[in-house]
């Protein structure tokens, strides 16, 4: 509280200073990011949110519901089945998505002047604390060159012992867009360390307190977890085209370029590895096995992928109305998993050719079709049939949106799935290939705050970490049925935002999944003086009970378990925002009904979430 009293004046302070108005006409920045592997953009709004700045974090980000270690940076996986990005190759990868700098997360952007963002967040009980500071730099060379950086870094104590995180990442970005000649372009390093308890040792010190501080309270074991990540991505495309007349006013005609034909290549490099390490030899009842005297496990994966396309670009094509693209892909992955002396090493290559066809112009109908083949290599079999198709449409005196996609989709099991040893983990086993198919569709009226998306996935011989979390798979299907729906109700200078997630798992002892996940956040919202913006509400997040899967630190994979329900139980914070001009300010009173209401407060089994604490965070923007 010492801290918040001595900040909060000298923010205000800072805020009074920096919140000078700069003349909109110098402050042009564009904003997008890539969506696939051609390069394809898709604009999106800057970050200079007025609303709901409190929920900036990546955990927050990522899903109404959430397992995790329950520190900010620890391995993550979503409650919400669909909310799941696709499994990675290098299996390690896939509980640091969130917290990952790479050309999934990137943005890029187009400025008149340069533009900079300085974000702090801080958090937590005295010396327990939680930092998380932000850094953007980006300005342009000239209206078709841009160039930028940006740094995070995560240090996050934890209120629980042995639970600390320390993570940075960083990135070099730029991107040319010239008449003939495009190119974007990114550097990313990732750099994530933590520390494993594999959770409390009695969870009867959070259902029934002993009066023990968080600290205190005592863990079941100590390991140390690093993950280090880093992307090479570049994507050059020419086109050929033709200058076609365009009518400005009755007396003048300007000519525009419209490309016709576009050629592509997409270079990018990536360097996953991952380390287990135990400083004391960790046996029973943790752990099953232990091969060696010591625990010193590490994993690596690098990939180079090569893809090349042409293409004939919709806007020439004013017959047919649409674009059509080809492309062959090449891929070259080494494997590498050493344990004390021993090292394996493997390395394999697989190349695939595919097609789309796509029609994006206009608001009424649009359309994208995918599809790809494996037919060499260690992948040769795999093969994606993917696509979408809506617009937007008039229903009465309201625009609305309807979205219909779906895929289907054959992969084979990556190889540490397959292979892999470690300490106190081994297995080599052959596994078929998973078949998926998707359908979904969303059902969205923006001007009403309405969204309602309902989709099913039919899985064929699923993989899933067991009860000793091991890989197994299920030799039958599993159906998943979700529908989110999205609806927030405006009264006055109130809000009400809600958003219901109901999942059904047809095999629940394989895929486990919570029945419902619920956000609710109601606030009041008002600009003071014509400049100040001013939230202030609460919010609540919940999901009924379930046999949650837990986390085993070795292998840094979920897996399931059938002895322990987590959930029902609701999380509330109370927060005020503040916007003035080019600086944002939050206060966030986190967990608050835990002062009240000491329960099972747990993500996972044995892994509680913070108690109630202090949040507070400010970001400024310069644009000079």
């Amino acid at each position: 509280m010492k801290k918040i009293v001595v900040l909060v004046p000298f923010i205000f302070v800072i805020v009074s200073v920096l919140g000078q108005q700069v003349p909109p006409n110098y402050r042009f920045v564009k904003t997008w990011r890539i969506t696939d592997q051609f390069a394809t953009v898709d604009s999106i709004p800057v970050d200079t949110m007025h609303l709901n700045f409190q929920i900036s974090n990546p955990i927050d980000r990522f899903s109404i519901a959430n397992s995790y270690n329950g520190n900010l940076g620890s391995p993550i996986q979503s409650k919400l089945y669909f909310d799941r990005p696709a499994n990675n190759d290098f299996i390690f990868s896939n509980a640091y998505y969130p917290y990952l700098m790479n050309i999934d997360h990137a943005t890029f952007y187009n400025t008149k002047t340069p533009y900079s963002n300085l974000d702090y967040k801080t958090g937590g009980t005295t010396y327990r604390s939680e930092d998380n500071i932000k850094f953007l730099f980006t300005a342009n060379a000239n209206k078709r060159l841009n160039f930028g950086t940006t740094l995070d870094y995560v240090y996050a104590i934890g209120e629980y012992g042995n639970q600390s995180v320390k993570r940075f990442s960083g990135s070099l970005f730029g991107s040319y867009q010239g008449k003939h000649y495009t190119a974007t372009g990114l550097v990313a390093i990732n750099n994530l360390s933590n520390f494993e308890n594999g959770g409390v040792a009695d969870s009867t010190d959070i259902t029934s307190p002993k009066g023990k501080a968080t600290k205190d309270i005592p863990t079941r074991i100590l390991g140390f977890s690093n993950y280090k990540q880093s992307q090479l991505y570049y994507n050059q495309q020419y086109s050929i085209g033709i200058e076609r007349p365009v009518r400005v006013n009755e007396d003048s005609v300007r000519l525009d370029y419209v490309p016709v034909t576009r050629f592509a290549h997409t270079l990018k490099f990536d360097d996953l590895r991952k380390r287990y390490y135990e400083p004391q030899l960790v046996g029973a009842p943790f752990y099953n096995n232990s091969y060696f005297k010591q625990t010193n496990d590490t994993s690596a994966l690098s990939t180079l992928t090569n893809t090349f396309s042409v293409s004939m670009e919709e806007e020439f094509n004013k017959w047919l109305q649409f674009g059509l693209k080809a492309f062959i892909e090449n891929e070259v992955q080494s494997y590498t998993f050493n344990t004390d002396t021993l090292v394996n090493h493997m390395s394999k290559t697989s190349t695939k050719v595919g097609g789309i066809l796509s029609k994006q112009r206009g608001q009424l109908f649009k359309y994208n079709v995918l599809g790809e083949v494996s037919f060499l290599g260690y992948k040769a079999g795999n093969f994606k049939l993917e696509g979408n198709i809506g617009g937007f449409f008039k229903l009465w005196n309201d625009s609305v949106s309807l979205v219909a996609s779906g895929f289907v989709r054959s992969d084979k099991p990556s190889y540490f799935l397959q292979n892999y040893q470690s300490n106190h983990f081994r297995w080599n086993q052959s596994l078929a290939s998973i078949y998926r198919t998707q359908m979904g569709g969303t059902f969205a009226i923006p001007t009403r705050s309405f969204s309602l998306n309902v989709a099913v996935e039919n899985l064929s011989r699923y993989i899933y970490f067991n009860g000793q979390a091991v890989p197994k798979q299920f030799s039958g299907n599993i159906q998943v049925l979700s529908a989110n729906l999205k609806q927030d109700f405006h009264v006055g200078k109130f809000t009400l935002e809600n958003n219901v997630v109901y999942q059904l798992s047809s095999q629940k002892d394989i895929l486990p999944l919570p029945d419902f996940a619920l956000y609710h956040n109601l606030y009041y919202h008002d600009v003071f003086f014509h400049v100040l913006s001013i939230q202030l509400g609460a919010s609540v997040r919940y999901h009924t009970s379930y046999y949650a899967p837990s986390y085993m630190p070795a292998t840094g994979q979920f897996y399931n378990q059938s002895t322990v329900k987590i959930g029902n139980y609701p999380v509330v914070n109370v927060y005020a925002n503040f916007h003035l001009k080019r600086t944002r300010f939050f206060w966030e009173y986190y967990h608050v009904n835990q002062k009240f209401a000491n329960d099972a407060y747990f993500s996972m089994p044995n892994y509680p979430i913070d108690p109630a604490m202090t949040k507070i965070g400010i970001s400024w923007n310069f644009y000079d």
